[in-house]
């Protein structure tokens, strides 16, 4: 075989591989990717803002704003509730 053929053949060996990969992953994770971003929105803090009032906005109906202040605290490990205006936050 020719150096040219050598190389077609191991381009649609690992082409192959890339799309069985593709293709086995979600049966062997369950379906689930490893990056995730479904249900999770991030904010930019502005002037003002404070983590209780952004929960505010996030909390549903009926939903304890206090469990989504804490999760948003969590989820960016705050340490306390200060906030810079321009701070990226991820959100519940």
């Amino acid at each position: 075989m020719t150096r040219r053929g050598r190389r077609l053949v191991l381009a649609l060996v690992l082409g192959a591989g890339v799309v069985l990969g593709s293709v086995v992953t979600p049966w062997v994770t369950g379906g689930e990717a490893g990056l995730r971003l479904a249900g999770e929105s991030s904010v930019v803090v502005r002037p003002g803002d404070t983590v209780w009032s952004l929960a505010g906005e996030v909390a549903g109906d009926g939903q304890d704003v206090r469990a989504v202040v804490d999760a948003i605290e969590e989820l960016n490990d705050l340490d306390g509730a200060v906030l810079v205006p321009g701070q990226v936050l991820r959100l519940p």
